[in-house]
């Protein structure tokens, strides 16, 4: 049922049009990726767009489940919009595990600048996803 076919519009390496994020697992188990947001997913002038921001922190959360070894899908998020995303600035976009539990989890996630200021974060509950990805179809 759940297979990477490098089209995720979020880590897709695939998709043309995507964010191609490539989150990394850090020393304390957090997910990490930067990336700098280009004008064409602007929302007002020079600023990323909010539901682009959306799409960063829940890819972060769903992340650090995944490079914990585990596969989850979002039940729900809660978004705070501290300061504006500026495009064309890199960014860090951290996903980290709050709670473990056996059909859920709670995760954390934040965009911070440069200078560690963090300038959206989220707070989300995601339904743990049993079933292990499995290859492609007609691959090894």
């Amino acid at each position: 049922m759940f297979y990477d076919d490098g089209k995720c519009f979020a880590c897709g390496r695939e998709n043309p049009i995507g964010l191609r994020l490539l989150f990394k697992l850090d020393g304390e188990g957090r997910s990490i990726a930067t990336f700098t947001p280009p004008e064409e997913f602007q929302g007002f002038a020079k600023i990323l767009h909010g539901g682009i921001i959306c799409t960063l922190l829940d890819e972060a959360m769903a992340w650090a489940m995944i490079l914990n070894g585990h596969l989850g899908a979002t039940a729900s998020m809660k978004v705070k919009f501290r300061k504006p995303v500026p495009i064309g600035t890199e960014v860090t976009v951290t996903g980290e595990i709050l709670n473990q539990g056996v059909r859920s989890w709670a995760l954390a996630s934040y965009i911070s600048d440069e200078r560690g200021y963090v300038l959206a974060e989220a707070e989300g509950v995601f339904a743990a996803v049993s079933e292990i990805p499995s290859p492609k179809p007609g691959s090894k």
